[in-house]
């Protein structure tokens, strides 16, 4: 049986549109199947309506739109079509004629029927679509959802993998300790370890809500943050005290190496180690690395980390040079001016590998790292020549007259690329809401911040803080996967998650009961 949706007015008269399994999305969405003129058909809602093929036939639902969906003449939330149905998108909006072709029955038990999904997905998988009707309509959005059937995986290297990482992270901290002993001596270290790491815990909290719509996993962030306060201090520590010592040789000059080492060395060394570790996430953790806010988010904590051990070192000098009272000074410098520098500076790079992530274009793919790399060390190299050049007078000047003001211009374009991957999981997950794969109240709250926490907290009261972090982490990995298939279909690129979006809708099933 197959349905053929023919359009009889509007800028897509007389083109026929095919549905034989999943649904049809209908709007001026840039997702939507059949996809309106956005500026010329207003009538019709971004995300109008939808016919959905089901065992006993198609369905034409309408998706809350302003102007609604009339069926031969009657306004209608959800009906059966029949053959020769007259659909209209709005009153006054645009007229569409059904034909339903009937096949010879035949009988297919469930289990085959599960089969024969499973290896529709699995063609469309290998030979992308192209166009996102197909994409969408065909991967599996029916009546019953499909799924990768393969052979457990062996767990072999993913143990070997664990041993290999937690055995490195041992390594380094022993190596940090040492070399944090070695400069400041014991006392000092462990008083500047208590000094900077506590204050650490609160300022992961803003990135932490940033990522609210599609939260990261603990681990990764954890590792995010090691990278920063081990891989990327000690590749630092190592290159700036050389280059500092070498600068000292051949000049004599105590301030020559000063300037070079902090305003030349620092920014490119620094950025360069912590950006190293922004680009294995966005190669080896892709499937985390979704878009702009992530690069944000994933750049802040590694930069936090670098910062907190770097306050680490900064603190035991001034605990063992100027006693508590000096400890307090830099620790209002640095604790409480100027927490979020090393974040700002590694957030351009982390933008970059955003920007990259999001798009196909194989140019802007290798040069926009590089160009956020740029931004991270002119921020940073300014940053520390406001000091160095011009001591505490000018750096208070400065930091007032420049620095605030592009934090605050930094927070607010953070502020926005938040709203933009809500206003994208809105629109993404608008259908999966109608059809009821989400529960509507669900929806929402997994695209508020304060519903969402709200429900979270609630969670650790009755035991159900588990299921609902994977549930609302699972939503928003939903909704972005089909984000990534507009943009790959649109670009005639290739994505990753082609694959997952089944796997992610099967999450959102395990879990919904759960909650």
């Amino acid at each position: 049986m197959k349905l053929l949706l023919t359009i009889n007015s509007g800028t897509l008269a007389s083109r026929i549109f095919e549905l034989e399994s999943g649904f049809l999305t209908i709007g001026r969405g840039d997702n939507c199947s059949v996809r309106f003129d956005p500026a010329m058909e207003r009538i019709a809602s971004k995300q109008h309506a939808f016919i959905e093929a089901k065992a006993d036939g198609y369905y034409l639902t309408d998706n809350d739109s302003t102007n609604g969906t009339i069926l031969n003449g009657e306004r209608i939330q959800k009906s059966k079509l029949n053959s020769g149905d007259s659909v209209q998108f709005g009153k006054n909006g645009v007229t569409a004629t059904v034909t339903i072709q009937q096949a010879a029955p035949q009988f297919q038990a469930p289990e085959q029927f599960r089969e024969a999904q499973i290896q529709q997905f699995n063609q469309i998988a290998q030979h992308q679509p192209d166009n996102f009707q197909n994409s969408m309509s065909n991967i599996g959005l029916g009546s019953m959802p499909a799924v990768i059937v393969a052979p457990e995986p062996s767990k072999t290297k993913l143990y070997i993998g664990v041993g290999v990482t937690i055995f490195a992270i041992i390594f380094m901290c022993l190596i940090v300790g040492l070399l944090m002993f070695a400069s400041v001596g014991i006392v000092p270290a462990i008083i500047a370890t208590v000094v900077a790491f506590t204050p650490a815990l609160i300022y992961l909290f803003p990135l932490i809500w940033l990522d609210r719509y599609d939260p990261e996993p603990v681990w990764l962030l954890a590792l995010a943050f090691a990278w920063g306060g081990l891989v990327a201090v000690i590749v630092s520590f190592i290159v700036n005290t050389v280059i500092g010592a070498v600068t000292y040789q051949l000049t004599q000059s105590p301030e020559a190496a000063t300037f070079v080492g902090a305003v030349i060395s620092a920014p490119v060394f620094e950025e360069a180690s912590k950006g190293i570790g922004l680009l294995v996430l966005l190669i080896f953790f892709r499937r985390y690395f979704d878009d702009v806010l992530d690069g944000i988010v994933f750049a802040g904590v590694i930069a936090l980390g670098f910062a907190t051990v770097e306050n680490v070192l900064y603190y035991g000098r001034a605990v063992g040079g100027g006693g508590l009272g000096g400890l307090t000074i830099l620790f209002f410098m640095r604790g409480i001016l100027s927490p979020f520098a090393h974040v700002t500076f590694t957030s351009m790079t982390g933008i970059g590998c955003g920007i990259a992530r999001e798009s196909h274009n194989t140019l802007v793919r290798i040069i926009m790292p590089v160009i956020g790399y740029c931004g991270a060390v002119a921020l940073h190299a300014f940053w520390n020549g406001m000091a160095v050049v011009g001591g505490l007078e000018l750096f208070l000047v400065g930091y007032l007259v420049l620095e605030i003001p592009f934090f605050l211009i930094f927070a607010g374009f953070s502020f926005y690329i938040m709203w933009r991957q809500n206003k994208i999981l809105k629109e993404m997950l608008a259908i999966d809401i109608a059809r009821g794969l989400i529960p509507k109240e669900h929806g929402e709250r997994a695209v508020s911040a304060f519903k969402s926490s709200g429900w979270l907290i609630g969670g650790l009261f009755s035991g159900k803080f588990l299921p609902r972090s994977r549930y609302l982490r699972a939503i928003g990995k939903l909704g972005l996967s089909y984000w990534h298939i507009q943009r790959a279909t649109a670009a005639q690129g290739q994505t990753g998650s082609f694959q997952q979006n089944p796997i992610l809708r099967e999450e959102v099933l395990k879990w919904r009961d759960k909650v």
